[in-house]
């Protein structure tokens, strides 16, 4: 690993943690976060599935089944997931949000056709729809990988 990759990667972790301590002093007053084992609980590797495959494709949009699985209770409003793109064709980026609600115009994960991995982690609210999770892939062709790591409830 490079210098300057070793340097991006702290000052995102750095940034992820401010954030991630910012929203959960701000969450506490209403809900409480549950610490989980990380558990993936989405790979479009995997046969096509609901919480599998197939990879994502430039301008689809595919909702996944979150709560009730991994130890996510069904009554969870947001999970603290690791988000990560893998076989990237293309240029791209990704955004995660709760289903049924409009897509937010900031993007989640951004990465390269260079990158053969890339990950980050965010806090995303969830729907009650029964494919609580929506993600909208801005590449070629993609496979995206989630795996809990908490929930808030």
């Amino acid at each position: 690993m490079n210098k300057m990759n070793a340097s991006r990667r702290a000052l995102l972790i750095s940034l992820f943690a401010l954030a991630t301590l910012s929203i959960a002093q701000s969450a506490h007053a209403q809900y409480s976060f549950f610490a989980l084992n990380p558990c993936r609980v989405v790979d479009t590797r995997n046969p096509n599935g609901v919480n599998g495959g197939p990879a994502l494709t430039g301008g689809q949009t595919r909702s996944f089944s979150i709560r009730g699985n991994c130890g996510v209770p069904t009554s969870a409003k947001a999970v603290s997931l690791n988000v990560t793109i893998t076989g990237a064709t293309s240029d791209g980026w990704l955004t995660l949000w709760p289903s049924g609600q409009t897509q937010p115009n900031t993007s989640t994960i951004n990465f390269s056709v260079s990158d053969s991995a890339l990950a980050n982690g965010a806090i995303v609210g969830l729907s009650t729809n029964t494919q609580d999770l929506s993600v909208f892939g801005v590449a070629s062709s993609d496979h995206v990988i989630l795996d809990v790591t908490g929930y808030f409830q």
